[in-house]
């Protein structure tokens, strides 16, 4: 039998076929397809510096005085979003929340001393414990400060107990149950004048609140993927 008759004689003929037809447009497309991400990357860096010196204009104008938020249509637009979250009995109990949708008209906007916001961070619990269970607990803390005085505000806002159980606290419940008593705290420590004391709590802790989902931005970056498709 003659090399021409071998059973796979047509089969390597095919794949030879094949392979000179369509490896080098493959290996030109895929230098194509590099050569164009390499420049959307370069394009796209100078944006995303741009992002993150905003965002440290930003956490700069929260630690001098964060009351600078006031005026945004943003923190406007959470308190009423706050208002309208679901609260559980203790939470309602606690706080009523009858801060004005305006948050120019704050007393918080009077207030001689500025409000600064700073070193947020997030932490990790392992080991934490509660109800008689371990569990991994999640929580974030930051300074305030009110003039000369600061305190360090934690805030726990997520459990995983198992792979089936976890709970995750929204950012009404993170106000009520651990923002409010902390800043109340603060508010006796300078002495402020108990007829304010409520609402300035009330004001201060959205204030927080709603700081505290702006030290989490991080600048957009764009993804995409490609399979390159390769012979078998």
């Amino acid at each position: 039998m003659t090399n021409s008759d071998s059973p796979l004689s047509s089969y390597q003929a095919l794949v030879q076929n094949h392979a000179s037809r369509f490896d080098p447009e493959i290996a030109a497309l895929q230098q194509i397809v590099q050569a164009r991400m390499q420049e959307l990357r370069d394009a796209e860096q100078a944006l995303v510096e741009a992002q993150a010196i905003e965002l440290k204009r930003i956490i700069d104008a929260l630690a001098t005085d964060a009351r600078c938020l006031l005026p945004t249509p943003e923190l406007s637009a959470f308190v009423q979003e706050l208002k309208q979250m679901k609260r559980d009995h203790w939470s309602a109990q606690k706080s009523k929340f009858t801060v004005a949708d305006d948050p120019t008209t704050w007393l918080l906007a009077t207030l001689d001393l500025p409000v600064g916001l700073s070193n947020y961070q997030t932490q990790s619990d392992p080991d934490a414990y509660d109800d008689e269970r371990t569990h991994i607990l999640y929580s974030y803390s930051l300074s305030l400060r009110l003039g000369d005085v600061q305190r360090l505000v934690e805030v726990p806002y997520k459990r995983i107990y198992n792979l089936n159980e976890q709970t995750e606290s929204s950012l009404r419940e993170q106000i009520d149950y651990y923002i409010l008593d902390d800043v109340d705290d603060l508010l006796r420590k300078i002495g402020h004048p108990e007829a304010q004391r409520s609402q300035l709590t009330e004001e201060l802790s959205v204030l927080v609140g709603y700081a505290s989902t702006l030290f989490t931005l991080t600048p957009r970056t764009a993804n995409f993927e490609y399979t390159l498709t390769q012979e078998d």
